[in-house]
Protein backbone atom coordinates (compact mmCIF):
# COMPACT_ATOMS: atom_id res chain seq x y z
CA UNK A 1 0.00 0.00 0.00
CA UNK A 2 2.77 2.59 0.64
CA UNK A 3 4.50 0.98 -2.55
CA UNK A 4 1.40 2.38 -4.27
CA UNK A 5 1.09 5.55 -2.56
CA UNK A 6 5.44 6.10 -3.38
CA UNK A 7 4.71 5.22 -6.95
CA UNK A 8 1.65 7.87 -6.81
CA UNK A 9 3.63 10.88 -5.33
CA UNK A 10 6.80 10.45 -8.13
CA UNK A 11 4.15 10.35 -10.98
CA UNK A 12 2.17 13.64 -9.82
CA UNK A 13 5.79 15.19 -8.79
CA UNK A 14 7.14 14.35 -12.38
CA UNK A 15 3.51 15.97 -14.15
CA UNK A 16 3.61 18.75 -12.68
CA UNK A 17 7.77 19.24 -12.93
CA UNK A 18 7.11 18.54 -17.20
CA UNK A 19 4.39 20.86 -16.79
CA UNK A 20 6.63 23.90 -15.56
CA UNK A 21 9.50 22.83 -17.68
CA UNK A 22 6.85 23.35 -20.85
CA UNK A 23 5.75 26.89 -19.58
CA UNK A 24 9.38 28.62 -18.51
CA UNK A 25 11.30 30.88 -21.04
CA UNK A 26 13.84 29.55 -23.18
CA UNK A 27 16.82 31.18 -22.21
CA UNK A 28 18.97 31.65 -25.36
CA UNK A 29 22.60 32.87 -25.36
CA UNK A 30 23.52 36.10 -26.24
CA UNK A 31 23.21 36.34 -30.26
CA UNK A 32 26.57 37.34 -31.44
CA UNK A 33 26.89 40.37 -34.18
CA UNK A 34 26.95 39.49 -37.31
CA UNK A 35 30.53 39.49 -39.15
CA UNK A 36 30.52 41.34 -42.53
CA UNK A 37 33.00 40.19 -44.36
CA UNK A 38 33.71 42.55 -47.32
CA UNK A 39 33.37 40.52 -50.57
CA UNK A 40 36.31 39.79 -52.81
CA UNK A 41 35.74 41.62 -56.36
CA UNK A 42 35.48 38.84 -59.20
CA UNK A 43 37.37 38.33 -62.02
CA UNK A 44 35.03 38.75 -65.33
CA UNK A 45 36.34 36.86 -67.74
CA UNK A 46 35.01 36.95 -71.71
CA UNK A 47 36.32 35.72 -75.00
CA UNK A 48 35.79 37.58 -78.72
CA UNK A 49 36.73 35.42 -82.56
CA UNK A 50 36.62 36.53 -85.59
CA UNK A 51 36.22 33.86 -87.95
CA UNK A 52 35.79 34.45 -91.82
CA UNK A 53 35.61 32.78 -95.66
CA UNK A 54 37.06 34.64 -98.00
CA UNK A 55 36.84 33.96 -102.15
CA UNK A 56 38.58 36.81 -104.50
CA UNK A 57 36.64 37.47 -107.58
CA UNK A 58 39.18 39.29 -109.50
CA UNK A 59 42.57 40.90 -108.69
CA UNK A 60 45.09 43.19 -109.86
CA UNK A 61 47.10 40.86 -113.00
CA UNK A 62 50.25 42.73 -111.56
CA UNK A 63 49.96 40.10 -108.52
CA UNK A 64 52.64 37.19 -107.96
CA UNK A 65 51.76 34.32 -108.02
CA UNK A 66 48.64 34.84 -110.43
CA UNK A 67 46.04 33.02 -108.40
CA UNK A 68 42.37 33.71 -106.74
CA UNK A 69 42.34 32.57 -103.37
CA UNK A 70 39.45 30.62 -101.93
CA UNK A 71 40.00 29.88 -97.63
CA UNK A 72 38.88 29.76 -93.98
CA UNK A 73 40.60 32.23 -91.64
CA UNK A 74 40.34 32.89 -87.99
CA UNK A 75 41.29 36.48 -88.05
CA UNK A 76 41.38 37.19 -84.36
CA UNK A 77 40.74 35.85 -81.14
CA UNK A 78 41.01 37.67 -77.80
CA UNK A 79 40.96 36.57 -74.28
CA UNK A 80 39.71 39.53 -71.93
CA UNK A 81 39.90 39.23 -68.03
CA UNK A 82 39.26 42.42 -65.93
CA UNK A 83 39.04 43.01 -62.53
CA UNK A 84 37.85 45.77 -60.01
CA UNK A 85 40.38 46.73 -57.55
CA UNK A 86 37.93 48.76 -55.46
CA UNK A 87 35.23 51.49 -56.19
CA UNK A 88 38.28 53.80 -58.10
CA UNK A 89 41.05 51.04 -59.24
CA UNK A 90 40.79 48.57 -61.82
CA UNK A 91 42.66 46.29 -64.04
CA UNK A 92 42.58 44.66 -67.82
CA UNK A 93 44.67 42.45 -69.49
CA UNK A 94 43.86 41.39 -73.29
CA UNK A 95 45.58 38.52 -75.26
CA UNK A 96 45.58 38.45 -79.22
CA UNK A 97 45.64 35.66 -81.51
CA UNK A 98 46.20 36.44 -84.82
CA UNK A 99 48.33 36.03 -88.16
CA UNK A 100 51.38 37.70 -88.49
CA UNK A 101 52.13 39.68 -91.86
CA UNK A 102 54.92 38.00 -93.98
CA UNK A 103 57.87 40.35 -95.13
CA UNK A 104 57.17 41.43 -99.28
CA UNK A 105 55.96 44.15 -101.12
CA UNK A 106 52.91 46.19 -101.41
CA UNK A 107 51.77 43.44 -104.61
CA UNK A 108 52.60 40.26 -101.58
CA UNK A 109 50.23 40.73 -98.94
CA UNK A 110 50.57 37.48 -97.38
CA UNK A 111 50.53 36.48 -93.92
CA UNK A 112 52.53 33.25 -92.51
CA UNK A 113 50.67 29.63 -91.79
CA UNK A 114 51.02 29.73 -87.90
CA UNK A 115 49.02 32.11 -84.93
CA UNK A 116 50.94 33.96 -82.83
CA UNK A 117 49.79 35.36 -79.19
CA UNK A 118 50.46 39.02 -78.89
CA UNK A 119 49.52 41.29 -75.50
CA UNK A 120 46.83 43.39 -77.25
CA UNK A 121 46.23 45.55 -73.92
CA UNK A 122 47.36 45.27 -70.06
CA UNK A 123 46.32 48.87 -67.82
CA UNK A 124 45.64 49.55 -64.60
CA UNK A 125 42.48 52.43 -65.04
CA UNK A 126 41.53 54.69 -62.30
CA UNK A 127 37.80 56.40 -62.74
CA UNK A 128 36.32 58.72 -60.72
CA UNK A 129 33.63 61.83 -60.78
CA UNK A 130 33.81 65.25 -59.83
CA UNK A 131 31.06 67.88 -59.47
CA UNK A 132 30.99 68.85 -63.11
CA UNK A 133 33.27 66.12 -64.62
CA UNK A 134 34.22 62.77 -65.12
CA UNK A 135 38.09 61.47 -65.30
CA UNK A 136 39.52 58.22 -66.37
CA UNK A 137 43.58 57.60 -66.04
CA UNK A 138 45.31 54.68 -67.56
CA UNK A 139 49.03 53.54 -67.97
CA UNK A 140 50.40 50.16 -69.50
CA UNK A 141 49.32 48.96 -72.92
CA UNK A 142 46.54 50.92 -73.67
CA UNK A 143 44.10 51.64 -76.55
CA UNK A 144 45.02 54.25 -78.32
CA UNK A 145 42.17 57.71 -78.41
CA UNK A 146 41.16 57.75 -81.79
CA UNK A 147 41.16 54.33 -83.35
CA UNK A 148 38.89 53.23 -79.85
CA UNK A 149 36.91 56.07 -80.17
CA UNK A 150 36.32 54.67 -84.33
CA UNK A 151 35.60 51.09 -83.49
CA UNK A 152 33.59 51.80 -80.63
CA UNK A 153 30.99 54.25 -81.91
CA UNK A 154 30.78 52.37 -85.29
CA UNK A 155 31.36 48.53 -84.19
CA UNK A 156 32.97 47.60 -87.50
CA UNK A 157 36.10 46.07 -86.16
CA UNK A 158 34.67 42.42 -86.52
CA UNK A 159 34.61 43.28 -90.29
CA UNK A 160 37.04 45.37 -90.57
CA UNK A 161 39.57 47.74 -89.46
CA UNK A 162 39.16 50.98 -89.34
CA UNK A 163 41.15 53.17 -92.24
CA UNK A 164 43.59 54.74 -89.66
CA UNK A 165 44.29 51.35 -88.04
CA UNK A 166 45.31 49.49 -91.48
CA UNK A 167 46.57 53.18 -93.15
CA UNK A 168 49.18 51.04 -94.70
CA UNK A 169 46.41 49.88 -97.39
CA UNK A 170 45.58 53.29 -99.08
CA UNK A 171 48.25 55.03 -98.38
CA UNK A 172 52.04 54.30 -99.96
CA UNK A 173 55.35 56.24 -100.24
CA UNK A 174 57.75 55.35 -103.07
CA UNK A 175 60.91 53.57 -101.70
CA UNK A 176 63.79 53.91 -104.47
CA UNK A 177 60.97 51.87 -107.21
CA UNK A 178 59.08 50.11 -104.79
CA UNK A 179 55.24 51.12 -103.46
CA UNK A 180 54.96 50.56 -99.56
CA UNK A 181 52.36 51.11 -97.52
CA UNK A 182 52.58 53.66 -94.82
CA UNK A 183 51.13 53.26 -90.81
CA UNK A 184 49.91 56.14 -89.34
CA UNK A 185 48.92 54.93 -85.90
CA UNK A 186 48.06 51.59 -83.98
CA UNK A 187 45.09 50.98 -81.91
CA UNK A 188 47.57 49.80 -78.88
CA UNK A 189 50.22 50.94 -77.68
CA UNK A 190 52.37 51.59 -74.45
CA UNK A 191 52.21 54.30 -72.13
CA UNK A 192 49.95 56.68 -70.24
CA UNK A 193 46.11 58.27 -71.26
CA UNK A 194 43.68 60.43 -69.61
CA UNK A 195 40.57 61.31 -70.63
CA UNK A 196 38.33 64.18 -68.84
CA UNK A 197 34.67 64.92 -69.96
CA UNK A 198 32.60 67.34 -68.29
CA UNK A 199 29.57 69.05 -68.25
CA UNK A 200 27.84 65.21 -68.69
CA UNK A 201 30.10 64.11 -71.51
CA UNK A 202 29.10 67.72 -73.39
CA UNK A 203 32.91 68.05 -74.37
CA UNK A 204 36.05 65.15 -73.43
CA UNK A 205 39.22 66.08 -73.55
CA UNK A 206 41.27 62.98 -74.19
CA UNK A 207 45.59 63.11 -74.19
CA UNK A 208 47.99 60.22 -74.22
CA UNK A 209 51.96 59.40 -74.35
CA UNK A 210 53.17 56.40 -75.56
CA UNK A 211 56.46 54.72 -77.27
CA UNK A 212 54.84 55.61 -81.00
CA UNK A 213 55.77 51.70 -81.97
CA UNK A 214 52.39 49.78 -80.95
CA UNK A 215 51.93 46.65 -79.52
CA UNK A 216 53.80 43.96 -81.52
CA UNK A 217 56.99 46.36 -80.48
CA UNK A 218 56.16 46.33 -76.54
CA UNK A 219 59.57 46.51 -75.08
CA UNK A 220 61.42 47.20 -78.16
CA UNK A 221 62.94 49.71 -79.42
CA UNK A 222 62.94 49.53 -83.25
CA UNK A 223 66.05 50.54 -85.06
CA UNK A 224 66.15 54.17 -85.83
CA UNK A 225 62.84 54.60 -84.15
CA UNK A 226 63.47 55.95 -81.11
CA UNK A 227 60.93 58.80 -80.17
CA UNK A 228 57.46 58.84 -78.46
CA UNK A 229 54.19 59.92 -79.76
CA UNK A 230 51.59 62.46 -78.51
CA UNK A 231 48.07 62.76 -78.81
CA UNK A 232 45.27 65.13 -78.31
CA UNK A 233 41.81 64.47 -78.81
CA UNK A 234 38.40 66.63 -78.45
CA UNK A 235 34.81 65.14 -79.03
CA UNK A 236 31.46 67.49 -78.48
CA UNK A 237 28.71 65.97 -78.16
CA UNK A 238 25.64 68.88 -78.97
CA UNK A 239 22.98 66.25 -78.81
CA UNK A 240 22.56 62.67 -77.47
CA UNK A 241 24.45 60.02 -79.47
CA UNK A 242 26.18 62.79 -81.72
CA UNK A 243 29.65 63.25 -81.70
CA UNK A 244 32.04 66.35 -83.41
CA UNK A 245 35.65 65.08 -83.06
CA UNK A 246 39.41 66.37 -83.78
CA UNK A 247 42.58 64.37 -83.51
CA UNK A 248 46.33 65.13 -83.40
CA UNK A 249 48.87 63.36 -83.28
CA UNK A 250 52.52 63.13 -83.58
CA UNK A 251 55.29 60.68 -83.05
CA UNK A 252 58.90 61.60 -83.26
CA UNK A 253 60.49 58.29 -84.70
CA UNK A 254 63.98 59.17 -84.27
CA UNK A 255 64.80 61.95 -81.44
CA UNK A 256 68.33 61.97 -81.82
CA UNK A 257 67.52 63.31 -85.51
CA UNK A 258 65.53 66.25 -86.72
CA UNK A 259 62.88 66.30 -88.87
CA UNK A 260 61.89 62.58 -88.49
CA UNK A 261 58.17 62.11 -87.91
CA UNK A 262 54.84 60.51 -88.50
CA UNK A 263 51.92 62.88 -87.75
CA UNK A 264 48.27 63.60 -89.09
CA UNK A 265 45.09 65.83 -87.91
CA UNK A 266 42.00 65.40 -88.70
CA UNK A 267 38.14 65.54 -87.70
CA UNK A 268 34.70 63.71 -88.52
CA UNK A 269 31.28 63.46 -87.63
CA UNK A 270 29.61 60.44 -85.76
CA UNK A 271 26.49 59.12 -84.71
CA UNK A 272 25.77 56.46 -83.20
CA UNK A 273 23.29 54.98 -80.58
CA UNK A 274 21.84 51.09 -80.18
CA UNK A 275 20.57 50.72 -83.83
CA UNK A 276 22.07 53.14 -86.17
CA UNK A 277 26.10 53.70 -86.84
CA UNK A 278 27.16 55.78 -89.21
CA UNK A 279 30.22 58.68 -89.46
CA UNK A 280 33.05 60.16 -91.84
CA UNK A 281 36.82 60.98 -90.64
CA UNK A 282 39.03 62.75 -92.56
CA UNK A 283 42.76 63.12 -92.27
CA UNK A 284 45.83 64.96 -93.31
CA UNK A 285 49.44 62.89 -92.52
CA UNK A 286 52.09 63.75 -93.08
CA UNK A 287 55.41 62.06 -92.85
CA UNK A 288 59.54 62.66 -93.07
CA UNK A 289 62.81 61.07 -92.32
CA UNK A 290 66.35 62.06 -92.73
CA UNK A 291 68.86 59.11 -92.28
CA UNK A 292 71.37 60.84 -90.89
CA UNK A 293 71.49 64.93 -89.23
CA UNK A 294 73.10 66.06 -92.53
CA UNK A 295 70.77 64.68 -94.98
CA UNK A 296 67.84 66.27 -96.68
CA UNK A 297 64.46 65.10 -95.44
CA UNK A 298 62.26 62.64 -97.63
CA UNK A 299 58.33 64.20 -96.76
CA UNK A 300 55.17 62.93 -97.83
CA UNK A 301 51.61 64.72 -97.52
CA UNK A 302 48.90 62.64 -97.62
CA UNK A 303 44.80 62.26 -97.74
CA UNK A 304 42.74 60.03 -95.76
CA UNK A 305 39.09 59.55 -95.79
CA UNK A 306 36.79 56.93 -94.09
CA UNK A 307 33.36 56.39 -93.45
CA UNK A 308 30.44 53.13 -92.20
CA UNK A 309 27.31 52.67 -92.42
CA UNK A 310 26.41 49.74 -89.46
CA UNK A 311 22.50 49.38 -88.81
CA UNK A 312 20.38 46.86 -87.71
CA UNK A 313 16.89 46.91 -88.81
CA UNK A 314 14.67 45.84 -86.26
CA UNK A 315 12.59 48.43 -85.61
CA UNK A 316 11.37 48.56 -89.12
CA UNK A 317 11.38 44.83 -90.30
CA UNK A 318 10.58 43.29 -86.66
CA UNK A 319 14.03 40.39 -87.76
CA UNK A 320 17.26 41.38 -86.59
CA UNK A 321 19.22 42.30 -89.89
CA UNK A 322 22.40 43.69 -90.25
CA UNK A 323 23.43 46.34 -93.30
CA UNK A 324 26.75 47.63 -93.33
CA UNK A 325 28.54 49.88 -95.75
CA UNK A 326 32.07 51.12 -96.27
CA UNK A 327 33.67 53.69 -98.45
CA UNK A 328 37.56 55.22 -98.24
CA UNK A 329 40.33 56.63 -99.66
CA UNK A 330 43.87 57.58 -99.54
CA UNK A 331 46.26 59.31 -101.68
CA UNK A 332 49.79 60.66 -101.30
CA UNK A 333 50.20 64.18 -102.87
CA UNK A 334 53.94 63.48 -103.67
CA UNK A 335 53.59 60.56 -105.84
CA UNK A 336 51.59 60.32 -108.97
CA UNK A 337 49.05 57.74 -109.36
CA UNK A 338 48.48 57.18 -105.82
CA UNK A 339 45.19 57.15 -104.99
CA UNK A 340 43.64 54.12 -103.92
CA UNK A 341 39.84 53.88 -102.93
CA UNK A 342 37.71 50.83 -101.29
CA UNK A 343 34.06 50.11 -100.87
CA UNK A 344 32.40 47.74 -99.68
CA UNK A 345 29.09 46.85 -98.41
CA UNK A 346 27.52 43.84 -96.99
CA UNK A 347 23.42 42.02 -95.43
CA UNK A 348 23.85 39.78 -92.22
CA UNK A 349 22.01 38.44 -89.65
CA UNK A 350 22.12 38.73 -85.85
CA UNK A 351 22.19 34.57 -85.07
CA UNK A 352 21.71 35.07 -81.10
CA UNK A 353 23.08 36.83 -78.42
CA UNK A 354 26.54 36.67 -79.10
CA UNK A 355 26.83 35.38 -82.42
CA UNK A 356 26.43 37.52 -86.16
CA UNK A 357 27.04 36.85 -89.64
CA UNK A 358 27.62 38.84 -92.85
CA UNK A 359 27.80 38.27 -96.39
CA UNK A 360 30.03 41.26 -97.66
CA UNK A 361 31.37 42.39 -100.57
CA UNK A 362 34.60 44.44 -101.34
CA UNK A 363 36.52 46.10 -103.72
CA UNK A 364 39.60 48.18 -103.67
CA UNK A 365 40.96 50.24 -106.61
CA UNK A 366 44.40 51.60 -107.25
CA UNK A 367 45.25 54.03 -109.70
CA UNK A 368 48.83 52.12 -110.37
CA UNK A 369 46.78 49.50 -111.42
CA UNK A 370 44.51 48.19 -114.09
CA UNK A 371 42.09 46.14 -112.25
CA UNK A 372 40.91 46.35 -109.08
CA UNK A 373 40.35 43.64 -106.31
CA UNK A 374 37.76 41.89 -105.69
CA UNK A 375 36.47 40.14 -102.65
CA UNK A 376 33.52 38.22 -101.28
CA UNK A 377 33.08 37.10 -97.72
CA UNK A 378 31.11 35.77 -95.16
CA UNK A 379 32.60 37.05 -91.87
CA UNK A 380 31.64 36.24 -88.07
CA UNK A 381 32.08 37.39 -84.67
CA UNK A 382 31.39 34.99 -81.67
CA UNK A 383 31.43 36.42 -78.53
CA UNK A 384 31.83 33.75 -75.25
Amino acid sequence: MKFVKGMTLVAVLSIATLGFAQQAPEVKPEAKAEEKVPEKPKLSVGGLAYIEWSKELKHSATRTPDENYNTFAIKRVYLDFKKKLDDMWSVRVTTDVGQVDSSGTSSTQFKTNSYTLFLKYAYVEAKDKLDFAEYKFAFGMISTPLIGFVDKQSDYRWLEQNYTDQSKTVLYYLDGTTMKGQSIDHSADMGVSLEVSMFNKLLTLTGAYTNGEGYKYADEVKLGDDGKAYYGMLTLMPLKDLYLVGIYRNQNTNDKIDDNYIRYMGGGIVYSDEWYKIGAMYYIPETSKKTTSTATAVENKYKLFDSWLNVRLDQIVDMPIIVVGRYAFGENDDVDKSKVTSWAAGLGYHVADGLRAVAYFQNVKSQAKDDPDRQIFVKTEVKF
